[in-house]
């Protein structure tokens, strides 16, 4: 076929498809969305760049567009080497009504132009930025940085004899920007090349899904590819003669299409890693590790290694991961992650060739021995045997489809087991299950993890297999089975990890802008709060407080000390501007500090944004979101109003109310409206308000009031611990970014956090063996003190028997049932001349010291048959 055959085909091809569309109409159904409430006061929210990277060592022209980004004051980039200077303001976009990120009621897009200087040695990869300006500071988008050359799409491009001309090892960045667009491009190969083409776009931030497609020139197709990693494709072919090749770039189903669309099609004889084997490795430790993947240095073709009908290459290399502390729990990679694999720790990889730097392999850092699997394992008698603690790394293919392990333990042993391979980034969905030696049934089987930190903003959905505490019933042999649920599709990107480890608790934060269904950063307005969401990833059962704090803050900014409260995955951060706080914007660093085994555990917390917007309406749908570079915040102008929360007794007990006064500054002129005042946290994700272990009737701060109270009431189930309250205030009032043009707009803002105190009830339950004791005169009767312990409370308990009013003749010393134990015998000592008989009204009591300083008694009734 000659390429004027292939270019009548496709445009026959269009054709089909705009009269399927028109027919269904699609054209305009599924590219226009219901649009989310407008915002309250201007927010930057940044959409879309072009050119979306460039290539190191090369300065570049940028454009942005977004919302509230008019006037811009400067760029933020995750990497501080990256200059940027404002150029002239750019013609200024038409509002397409079909693009779904831009809010309505927030104006219409805006676009302003930088020039960018990229040092020759910046790191490679995606790096955040973002506009800032009067306003405060946007989301980030990401922005690549290439070893490549690095250009434009030029249009019309949308048909073989239009397509663009480009060099071998060219980055060009696209848009589909209608939903029929098609885009070509013809590079100039040689025989005996392997090239690789690859299409980044939800890496990248961007809507598209594409398709591409690699045609020689008799316009045979050599290649097609979607959905290599999320939305981003990768396809590549050995060359069979010199010659023209063409590449074709669209839209999956050709539904949608806006400059939301966009892409980076890179062409080139660079290397690209698929996997790493094995993908977790130990701390400081040099280990060999074989890289399966395309134009690798020094690589060998391997024949069992197929992907996508490809034979991949396959070479081996020495990493060692760091071992520094804070390295050892960072997620350090320049590429794209998502929610799911948000608490991974980790660092990246990357070989390079004649032709350039790969793409970044994420490798996972072990906190235990690392084993590799053994391929032989895919029968039961042949499980391949391991010693606790240990991390198995380990693949699954068409020839070895699942894995059997066995271990030792002995009764009462706890062990965590867990399998992993799509927090890695692998496409697997796996199945564990395990097994007694001798049992022909499971004990257990594990699929899909059902934890979902948030319904929408940070929706870590995973495939893996939840996290499994296993206790052993007796002493003996035990057996694991990894497998995925779809053996057809196995190949060398199926790798997973499979720890069996006694369990080690800890903690990883994740933080976000406040709104969980729009794009955004915090910006904290001058003598008021601005909020940042929290969620925590707890590990082996992790369930104790921790405490919130904030580094690198400006003059005039404070972080007040908060806790997360026991057990809780979600929290709020406030923090507080002084009236005369001046404005900035910058990157700011926030830990969590916990006690585990006795000993204090801090943790960086880790950053993430919502990329494009959700509907208000629909706040249980999860939006797009990922991982960012850095925790920034904004300092702005004062805001309307100023809440202020405070307790003189911050302490209640399990069951009761407490109330919390508030206070309201009005700093506007205008603010002459009520004060709706609510509680924004503590709040568990899916559950109903009047369900809560803590809520407040609503309360109306009035027009020509200053002050109000929350009653807090907090639930008799409600777990003992620190609880850091915020309240969150929303009115109505007139603004407008030109004075003379003002509407009520809906302002919500925080209050000051009050920690909070919820005070235990009790701390265990009480049984006593036997119930009923018997002694004789002068001798003595043991009772079995046994203690449930309850919340997590592994403090001692002091033990004391308490006799009634005409109880003669009898004594127990004081007995204490040690941290971590559960039971202590009391011995009553009976003298000789007590009264004999069956003595009813004797108390036992247990108690522990919660915090260390609120006692907390538990009792159990006894009684004592005293015989001659």
């Amino acid at each position: 076929m000659r390429w004027d055959d292939f270019a009548l085909r496709s445009h026959t091809i269009r054709v089909a498809v705009i009269l399927a569309l028109l027919g269904v109409g699609l054209l305009t159904g599924l590219t226009t969305a219901q649009q989310p409430p407008g915002p309250g006061l201007p927010q930057p929210r940044l959409l879309t760049i072009m050119p979306m990277g460039g290539k190191a060592g090369d300065t570049v022209e940028l454009t942005f567009t977004g919302q509230d980004i008019e006037e811009p004051q400067g760029l933020l980039f995750s990497h501080t080497a990256i200059k940027s200077e404002l150029l002239p303001q750019p013609p200024q976009p038409t509002p397409d009504p079909k693009a779904k990120g831009a809010m309505k009621g927030a104006g219409p897009p805006v676009a302003v132009k930088y020039k960018v200087t990229l040092p020759a040695d910046l790191p490679l990869g995606i790096h955040d930025v973002r506009v800032f300006n009067k306003w405060g500071v946007s989301n980030p988008r990401a922005f690549v940085v290439g070893d490549q050359t690095d250009i434009t799409e030029t249009e019309p491009n949308n048909d073989v004899d239009k397509a663009q001309k480009v060099e071998m090892n060219t980055t060009i960045n696209g848009v589909i920007s209608a939903p029929i667009d098609v885009d070509y491009f013809q590079f100039k190969g040689t025989k005996g090349q392997r090239v690789v083409i690859s299409c980044l776009a939800s890496s990248i931030d961007s809507r598209l899904h594409p398709v591409i497609e690699l045609y020689d020139q008799s316009g045979r197709r050599l290649g097609v590819n979607r959905d290599y990693h999320n939305t981003d494709a990768v396809l590549d072919a050995v060359l069979q003669t010199d010659g023209e090749y063409l590449v074709r770039v669209f839209q999956f189903t050709h539904t949608v299409g806006t400059a939301e669309y966009f892409y980076r099609l890179t062409i080139s004889t660079a290397p690209w890693i698929d996997s790493m084997f094995p993908s977790t490795v130990e701390p400081g430790k040099a280990t060999q590790v074989t890289i399966h993947g395309k134009n690798l240095p020094g690589g060998q073709p391997d024949p069992d290694a197929v992907l996508h009908n490809s034979v991949l290459e396959k070479a081996v290399v020495t990493v060692t991961a760091p071992n520094d502390p804070l390295a050892r729990q960072r997620l350090a990679i320049n590429g794209h992650v998502s929610p799911t694999g948000g608490f991974m720790d980790g660092f990246e990889y990357r070989v390079k060739g004649p032709a350039g730097s790969s793409n970044p392999f994420l490798l996972n850092i072990a906190d235990a021995p690392v084993v590799l699997e053994n391929p032989a394992n895919t029968k039961r008698e042949a499980a391949q045997e391991v010693t606790t603690p240990c991390i198995v790394s380990g693949k699954l293919d068409k020839k070895h489809p699942h894995g059997w392990f066995g271990f030792a333990a002995k009764k009462g042993d706890v062990l965590s087991i867990e399998a992993q391979s799509d927090r890695l980034g692998s496409p697997t969905d796996l199945l564990l299950q395990v097994y007694a030696a001798d049992g022909k049934a499971p004990i257990t089987e594990l699929d899909d993890d059902p934890e979902i930190l948030s319904p929408n903003q940070f929706y870590n959905s995973t495939r893996d297999p939840q996290r499994y505490k296993f206790t052993a019933p007796a002493d003996g042999k035990f057996q694991v089975l990894v497998k995925s649920q779809d053996s057809t599709q196995l190949g060398p990107r199926n790798y997973y990890q499979l720890r069996i480890a006694p369990e080690s608790p800890d903690f990883r934060l994740v933080l976000l802008a406040p709104t969980t269904y729009l794009p955004e950063a915090p910006v904290l307005p001058q003598g008021g709060q601005r909020e940042l969401a929290v969620y925590i990833g707890r590990q082996d059962s992790f369930n104790g407080d921790i405490a919130l704090s904030a580094d690198g803050l400006p003059p005039g900014v404070t972080c007040a000390p908060q806790t997360v409260s026991p057990g809780a995955k979600s929290a709020l951060l406030v923090l507080s501007a002084a009236p005369d706080a001046q404005p900035w914007v910058g990157e700011i660093k926030v830990k969590g500090t916990a006690t585990i085994n006795g000993q204090p555990v801090v943790r960086e917390a880790r950053a993430a944004s919502v990329t494009w917007p959700g509907q208000a309406q629909q706040a249980n749908l999860p939006v797009v979101a990922r991982m960012d570079r850095g925790v920034v915040l904004a300092v702005r102008d004062k805001g309307p109003f100023n809440l202020t929360a405070s307790v003189e007794k911050p302490m209640v007990m399990q069951g009761d109310k407490l109330s919390v006064p508030l206070k309201l500054e009005r700093h506007w002129a205008d603010f002459k409206q009520p004060l709706q005042v609510v509680l924004a946290s503590p709040l568990l994700p899916g559950v109903q308000p009047q369900a809560q272990p803590i809520t407040i009737a609503p309360v109306t701060i009035a027009a020509d009031k200053a002050e109000g109270s929350a009653v807090v009431d907090v639930k008799a189930t409600t777990p003992p611990g620190n609880y850091t309250l915020v309240f969150r205030g929303t009115a109505q009032i007139p603004f407008g970014k030109d004075p003379a043009k003002k509407a009520n707009a809906n302002i919500v803002l925080p209050s000051t956090p009050v920690v909070v105190t919820v005070l235990p009830k009790q701390l265990g339950t009480v049984t006593l063996t036997p119930p009923n004791g018997t002694g004789k005169l002068g001798g003595q009767s043991e009772v079995t003190v046994k203690v449930a312990r309850m919340y997590d409370f592994n403090g001692e308990f002091k033990v004391e028997l308490v006799l009634p009013p005409n109880a003669k003749g009898l004594a127990a010393p004081e007995v204490t049932i040690p941290a971590g134990k559960d039971e202590a015998k009391l011995v009553i000592n009976i003298a000789g001349d007590a009264a004999p008989g069956n003595l009813q009204g004797l108390l036992v009591k247990a108690t522990a010291m919660y915090n260390g300083s609120h006692p907390t008694v538990q009792e159990a009734k006894f009684s004592l048959n005293v015989q001659k």
